[in-house]
C-alpha cells in the first residue's frame, strides 16, 4: 500500500490506549459529516421524487425531448457500462485484498454527484441538453436555500454524470501516482509543495475538457468574458473551470497519497479504535464527507464567479436548460 510522510500511530498502540476519546479522532468528525450529508441528500432526492420534480416542463421547442444524435444515446450508455465495469473490478479487488481507499472513493464520488445541480445555485452556469438519454428535471430547487430556477425548469443528466465520477477517479489515481513518483525521486520535498504539484497535475489532466464542450451535451451559460475561450459562442469555455477542477482532483489526490504508517488517509485516522464491525461504514462515511467537501470547493468557485457579470452564449437552442437568461 502506498504511503508517504512520517510514521503515524500504529493500530496496536491506538487500540491499546485506555480512556481513548473516540469522538476526538479525525474519522469521527469526517464520518459524522458524511452521515449528515448523506441524510441531506436522501431528504432532497426523496422530496424531488415524491413531488414529481423529475418531470421537465416542455417549452414547445422543435425536437425537444427526443435524442437527435448518436452521442445523445451512446454517451449515457457508455457511462453506465463504464461504471458497472469499474464497480465489478473494484469489488473483485476488495474481495482479494480487502476494502481499499479507491473503492471507498468510487462509491463516494457516485454519492457526491448529487451536488451536480448546485453550480446553478444563484445564476445559470451550466445547461444540459434535454435530448440526451436519461434527462430529468433538476433536484436543485428542493435543496434548502436554493436561489436558482424553480422546479421543472432546469435539466440534469444523471447517467452522463456517472462518466464524470469515473473521470475524477481516474484523474485522482493518475495524479497521486505521479505525485508518488515525484516524492520517491525527491524525498526532501515538503508536503505543501507536493500538494501544489498535485494541483498543477490536476489542471493539466483537465486541459482536454474544452473538447467535451464541443459535443454539445452540456454548455456553459455564464462565463466571464476575459477568462473564457470563444466567449459568447455556444461552445464557450471558462478557463477557471480548470482551476476549479484542479482544486477538486488535487485535494482528492493529496488525500489518497498522504497516509500514516497504517495506510490510513487523514480522514480515516483513528478508525482502528472502533469495533471492527463498524469500521467499513465509518471509513466510507469519512471518505464521503471529504469527497463532498472537496466538491464544495469546485462548486463554490463557479457560484462565486457567477456573481460577476457573465457572457451568455449566442443562439442557444431551447432544448438546453436552464436558458441563458439573467
Amino acid at each position: 500500500m502506498n504511503t508517504y510522510g512520517p510514521p503515524g500511530v500504529s493500530r496496536t498502540d491506538t487500540a491499546a490506549r485506555t480512556g481513548f476519546r473516540r469522538f476526538a479522532v479525525p474519522v469521527s468528525a469526517w464520518s459524522a459529516l458524511g452521515a449528515f450529508l448523506l441524510g441531506l441528500e436522501a431528504y432532497v432526492l426523496t422530496s424531488w421524487a415524491v413531488d414529481g420534480g423529475y418531470r421537465l416542463a416542455s417549452t414547445g421547442a422543435a425536437g425537444e425531448g427526443r435524442p437527435e444524435r448518436v452521442v445523445d444515446v451512446v454517451l449515457p450508455l457508455a457511462s453506465v457500462a463504464g461504471t458497472l465495469l469499474l464497480g465489478v473490478f473494484l469489488f473483485r479487488r476488495c474481495r482479494a485484498r480487502g476494502l481499499d481507499f479507491d473503492a471507498l472513493l468510487f462509491v463516494s464520488l457516485l454519492l457526491a454527484s448529487w451536488q451536480s445541480p448546485f453550480l446553478n445555485w444563484v445564476h445559470p452556469v451550466l445547461a444540459a441538453n434535454t435530448n440526451v438519454l436519461g434527462a430529468v428535471s433538476s433536484w436543485g430547487p428542493y435543496m434548502p436555500g436554493w436561489q436558482g430556477e424553480g422546479a421543472h425548469r432546469e435539466a440534469e443528466l444523471p447517467l452522463v454524470t456517472l462518466s464524470i465520477s469515473l473521470s475524477v477517479l481516474l484523474a485522482t489515481v493518475g495524479c497521486s501516482a505521479v505525485m508518488r513518483l515525484i516524492a520517491d525521486r525527491r524525498p526532501a520535498m515538503n508536503r505543501l509543495r507536493l500538494v501544489l504539484t498535485g494541483f498543477l497535475l490536476a489542471v493539466l489532466f483537465d486541459a482536454t475538457e474544452p473538447l467535451i464542450t464541443f459535443i454539445g451535451v452540456t454548455v456553459w451559460t455564464r462565463a466571464v468574458p476575459g477568462a473564457t475561450l470563444w466567449s459568447a459562442h455556444w461552445y464557450q469555455f471558462p478557463l477557471y473551470q480548470m482551476s476549479a477542477s484542479g482544486l477538486f482532483v488535487g485535494t482528492l489526490s493529496a488525500l489518497r497519497l498522504l497516509r500514516n504508517a497504517d495506510g490510513e488517509t487523514w480522514v480515516e485516522h483513528g478508525v482502528s479504535a472502533f469495533p471492527s464491525a463498524v469500521r467499513p461504514v465509518m471509513r466510507l462515511l469519512a471518505v464521503l464527507g471529504a469527497t463532498n467537501a472537496a466538491l464544495v470547493l469546485y462548486t463554490g468557485v463557479h457560484v462565486l464567479v457567477s456573481l460577476a457579470d457573465g457572457s451568455p452564449p449566442d443562439c442557444l437552442p431551447a432544448y438546453f436548460r436552464p436558458p441563458a437568461s439573467y
